[in-house]
């Protein structure tokens, strides 16, 4: 076939004649197919240009949401933390962000806690010394009754006032989110010092103290700290400890750990009690009298440790009795 271009031929305004020029198809098809290749590759780059542009976008604005949410997984699982510098201001203020909320909802939840647990703690001395005040104001009460009632009193008080004591160290300690000032502290002298100090204690109820220890370790931390600490740990064991048997305080080592074990001969702790020996406020009675201490000494051997970089664990020795165990990194 043959593709024609006419066009008229004007004289005087009139048609009188038509110029046609006539070329065969045939000869537009090369050009045809070259145009059309060359649309069809363009239009494939160009869409995958499109697509490149976009996941580079996608990846640019989603990837730092993604870093908060990792972020914010790490946060709460983090008892004390500071925030990261980041490279981008704008992350880096979301990150704060993050942090303030965190400690704003820990802070409620924490107050909320703790006035419970104390109101709960309390209520018991209070009432025990309601009804003694109550029946000291019977004026014919023989003067050996009065005596033990105002013991009463006087017992219940103290008891309510170790309870607000220890509440406000705890407290002290949660709030901080590292030691203001370490210092070398040497394990193994500061275990023979504790050690000597709960002997008293100790021989008072037939319990002896020994201290093994089997490697010289030296941690950074704060040796007033790392001291209750341990102090808790061991009256926790003399107090469990029957008469006659011994506790025993071991320093340990690694190549980057500091172990401090204290072990008892006691009962043990009840399945019922192994996942809340560390819990505010919990606390078991003791077997020569039955009495419960404030339930805050562990909770706070916990903090320090945490402070330390460390932690503690007590759990069921394997010959029977009670093992506690503070860990915390040696000093560099």
């Amino acid at each position: 076939s043959v593709m024609y271009v006419s066009a008229p031929v004007r004289w005087n305004d009139e048609i009188v004649g038509v110029v046609s020029v006539g070329k065969p198809v045939q000869s537009f098809g090369q050009f045809v197919e070259d145009a059309r290749a060359r649309t069809l590759w363009v239009g494939v780059g160009s869409a995958l240009a499109l697509l490149v542009l976009a996941v580079i976008v996608s990846v640019w604005l989603v990837r730092p949401f993604g870093l908060v949410s990792d972020y914010w997984r790490w946060v709460r699982s983090q008892p004390r933390l500071s925030v990261s510098r980041m490279a981008r201001r704008a992350l880096d203020a979301l990150r704060s962000g993050f942090s303030e909320m965190r400690d704003t909802l820990t802070g409620r939840n924490y107050v909320a806690d703790y006035v419970q647990n104390f109101t709960h703690e309390v209520k018991s001395p209070l009432s025990a010394i309601r009804g003694a005040a109550e029946l000291l104001q019977e004026p014919s009460m023989p003067a050996e009754e009065r005596a033990h009632f105002l013991t009463n009193i006087t017992r219940e008080t103290q008891r309510i006032q170790e309870i607000v004591d220890r509440m406000m160290e705890l407290t002290a300690l949660e709030t901080r989110r590292a030691l203001d000032r370490t210092e070398p502290v040497a394990l193994g002298p500061l275990l023979q010092d504790i050690a000597a100090s709960a002997r008293t204690t100790a021989s008072a109820r037939s319990v002896e103290v020994r201290v093994a220890i089997e490697a010289q370790a030296t941690t950074e931390g704060d040796p007033f700290l790392l001291r209750r600490a341990v102090s808790n740990l061991l009256d926790n064991a003399i107090d469990f400890s029957p008469a006659g048997r011994e506790v025993v305080l071991t320093l340990q080592a690694t190549s980057r750990l500091a172990r401090i074990s204290v072990r008892d001969r006691g009962q043990g702790i009840p399945d019922y009690a192994k996942d809340k020996v560390f819990e505010k406020f919990y606390s078991l009675a003791r077997p020569h009298n039955q009495k419960k201490s404030t339930g805050l000494g562990l909770a706070f051997v916990k903090e320090i440790a945490s402070l330390h970089r460390g932690r503690v664990e007590l759990v069921n020795g394997p010959g029977g009795g009670a093992l506690a165990t503070l860990t915390v990194p040696l000093a560099r």
